[in-house]
């Protein structure tokens, strides 16, 4: 039988969208150059700056939800539940905030979208007590509540954001009020940074300019590092598979490194517990071990 034009056309349109699923959808991108995270030389840091903090804390600003196969190339197109989470490191007479999440009205545009307006509340009102606000990249979902703050310049000496970040082509500069950012004093530094007593920091570009690790350490000896959106899910880490190629176009992450810091997670020793930004899942196992507590006190 012989093939018509219009069915060779037709042929020819579902080998591409084929293709285009499996380079889009379906693959994760391979390692790059290899990332180190020296886990003793964190330790070192950490602990050579004074009294280690005494707990962790955490609140649940909101819930949305992607497609699977967009947090896990391949994964399929049921909807992956996910979290808005903004952490406290309290020592006996001071704190320290790791991203701020985003405020209500903002998260609503997110899919999927419930926002929980009283723990932003506390978390604004944490801000204001804080010594130091800190965050594990520049993208809107964790320095919103930052961006939204009423009392930006009272806060504005407090907050350290990197110079990568601040100067970060995904910095969304329209949510920050008119001449805010120009408050802020950039954060450089090379290596490890001790920020304070048992925390941490190490540049980790890839999913933005400006994403970096935080490793925090307590007085008990719990250790932990915050990766941010290097992974969206801890299935990314066990099972080294990264986020699709469409994901990582339209966030315009360099995929490699992104991979390579993945394969660096994977390998670090099993007693330091890593923090992925949006992971319900290990939220939930982390509270019940008792790692840190739900909700922000008052101190």
């Amino acid at each position: 039988m012989r093939i018509k034009r219009w069915q060779w056309i037709c042929i020819g349109i579902v080998a591409l969208l084929l293709i285009g699923k499996r380079l889009l959808l379906d693959t994760a991108a391979a390692p790059g150059e290899k990332f180190v995270i020296d886990a003793d030389a964190l330790h070192r840091a950490a602990i050579g700056a004074g009294a280690l903090p005494e707990r962790l804390e955490v609140e649940k600003v909101g819930d949305f939800a992607f497609p699977q196969t967009l947090v896990i190339a391949g994964d399929g197109w049921a909807m992956h539940p996910m979290v808005l989470l903004a952490y406290r490191v309290v020592w006996p007479n001071r704190s320290l905030i790791i991203d701020t999440a985003m405020s209500p009205a903002a998260a609503k545009a997110m899919p999927g979208s419930k926002p929980d307006a009283a723990a932003f509340a506390r978390v604004e009102a944490a801000m204001k007590r804080a010594e130091s606000i800190v965050f594990t990249h520049e993208h809107s979902d964790h320095v919103g509540g930052l961006a939204s703050a009423p009392d930006f310049a009272a806060i504005a000496r407090n907050v350290h954001l990197t110079r990568e970040q601040l100067n970060g082509p995904k910095l969304d500069r329209g949510d920050f009020p008119a001449g805010a950012l120009e408050q802020l004093k950039a954060l450089d530094y090379d290596g490890l940074y001790p920020l304070a007593p048992g925390v941490v920091l190490q540049k980790a570009p890839g999913h933005s300019a400006g994403t970096q690790l935080i490793y925090v350490e307590l007085a008990n000896g719990t250790r932990f590092l915050f990766v941010g959106d290097i992974a969206w899910s801890y299935d990314n880490i066990t099972r080294q598979i990264g986020r699709p190629g469409l994901a990582t176009l339209l966030m315009k992450e360099d995929r490699p490194a992104v991979a390579a810091q993945l394969q660096a997670i994977a390998a670090l020793p099993k007693d330091i517990h890593v923090i992925v930004a949006h992971d319900p899942v290990t939220l939930d196992q982390d509270l019940k071990a008792g790692f840190y507590h739900l909700g922000f006190g008052s101190q």
